[in-house]
């Protein structure tokens, strides 16, 4: 019976939400090319790029356990190792052992996963970095001869301070226990007078915020299968549905075209349209619920498909009945065409306060929905929903952002979120596609839905005889 299930329904619902599988660039080729692009960026001594285990306390903005490990796997295509896991040097100014991984894996298959020259097993970490703590000049020869990687990281650094970039934690929380991957910070410094350690992000961010071409490969697929889910779920939702049934429905569409979640999705329903939320764990609660949508309802979506761990980020709302009332019509037309208003000035140059800029009185001059304007016009997004980025600067090519619109009135809110490339020349709305004019809405909730999950519900009732 399953077999005949994944061969007949799936492949069908497959092909009609359209699974994908087009050739891309080369995961190898990129983490070289990103690997050696950091080393040429940093200015002095060496950098450790640590993975992260999944029990490290970082589930701040996106409830994910992956953020704290992108680092590494942005430049080594490693998505886990064993504990105690593993460790990327960049020896830049070595003679030899310019890039040494260390991990708990086996030694020869990372060495083929990743492209490494040289792998060495988790244990020889700190061995060759305290022997590296040393000054080339005053290793004996012996030394040189017998700890040739220890030499080559003392070399590197020759005779001044011995700067490190360390991944240190993306989000820091006082209150909660020091994260287990600054264990090795105090030891260093504990260790010689002249250890100057330094934040990797300060170079990495720059970097991971001008995708490649495998980056923006990988945003576009997971972009593209958040936007099949979006509209069979929009066909699809109703009076009567759940809204945990809608955020299923996503999921499994994710789910079939090889995703997984950038971040929890989160479906409201309500005559008013979407909640805000004071705090992070009230919006949590919100999106592990469920309540009915009813008749008249607007239906809120807020969800990203992860596609090889690049996050697209995506809001779009619907009414259950498929008809807009006069009052969610109106507000609606003002909020969209805010919406394609800012996308429309998006361009390498333009600064994030003058987009800001842009919303901002667009929506007071519409009779002071400014004031409800809760959001900050938007965010890169990449590996992490919320990826890290300038947002002082002006926009660049290669950039992938979130636009964010919101407004509220008399209770009713509406909101969208877009994703938008930058391109040499102005940008690309990547999610337009997904349907946002009224128009396409309405036409959309007349097409009967791709596939209908509701119809292999199991209710509550009297037990099969």
């Amino acid at each position: 019976m399953t077999r005949v299930f994944v061969g007949s329904a799936v492949l069908g619902l497959a092909l009609s939400i359209g699974a994908i599988g087009a050739q891309e660039p080369s995961l190898g080729d990129a983490t070289a090319a990103r690997r050696a692009a950091f080393s040429r960026a940093l200015p002095q001594g060496i950098a450790i790029i640590q993975s992260a285990d999944r029990g490290q306390p970082n589930l701040y903005e996106f409830f994910v356990p992956t953020t704290e490990h992108h680092d590494f796997q942005y430049l080594t295509g490693m998505d886990r190792a064993a504990p105690p896991g593993s460790v990327l040097v960049l020896n830049p100014r070595g003679s030899t052992y310019r890039e040494i991984l260390y991990t708990s894996d086996p030694v020869d298959a990372v060495r083929l996963q990743t492209g490494i020259a040289h792998v060495f097993p988790h244990q020889l970490f700190l061995e060759h970095l305290s022997s590296a703590l040393t000054d080339f000049r005053n290793l004996r020869i012996t030394q040189q001869r017998f700890k040739p990687v220890a030499s080559d990281i003392s070399r590197g650094w020759a005779d001044g301070p011995k700067t490190i970039y360390f991944n240190y934690p993306r989000f820091t929380n006082l209150n909660e226990p020091s994260n287990p991957r600054l264990a090795v910070l105090s030891r260093l410094r504990e260790a010689s007078p002249e250890i100057d350690m330094r934040d990797a992000g300060d170079l990495l961010d720059g970097q991971r915020m001008i995708h490649d071409a495998y980056g923006l490969a990988q945003l576009r697929r997971a972009i593209e299968i958040t936007g099949r889910g979006l509209i069979a779920v929009m066909r699809l939702v109703r009076p009567g549905m759940t809204t945990r049934e809608a955020v299923e429905t996503l999921e499994f569409t994710y789910r079939l075209n090889g995703a997984s979640l950038g971040f929890p999705t989160g479906v409201q329903s309500g005559r008013q349209g979407a909640q805000s939320f004071a705090t992070a764990r009230e919006e949590m609660e919100e999106r592990e619920g469920s309540r009915v949508i009813r008749d008249g309802d607007m239906v809120w979506f807020d969800t990203g498909a992860a596609y090889r761990f690049y996050s697209a980020d995506i809001q779009r709302q619907i009414p259950a009945n498929g008809r807009f009332s006069p009052e969610q019509r109106q507000l609606y037309d003002i909020v969209a065409n805010v919406q394609k208003t800012v996308i429309s000035r998006l361009r390498p140059g333009v600064t994030w306060n003058e987009l800001h800029e842009v919303a901002v009185t667009m929506l007071r001059d519409a009779g002071g929905l400014d004031q409800s304007y809760t959001y900050g016009i938007g965010h890169f997004i990449g590996m992490d929903v919320h990826d890290h980025g300038d947002y002082v600067r002006p926009l660049r090519p290669g950039m992938v952002i979130a636009i964010e619109q919101g407004a509220v009135r008399n209770g009713l809110r509406i909101a969208f979120e877009d994703d938008v490339l930058v391109t040499e020349r102005g940008h690309e709305w990547l999610t337009r596609f997904i349907p946002i004019d009224i128009a396409e809405l309405e036409k959309l909730k007349t097409e009967p839905p791709a596939f209908d999950p509701l119809k292999l519900l199991v209710r509550p009732g009297p037990r099969p005889r």
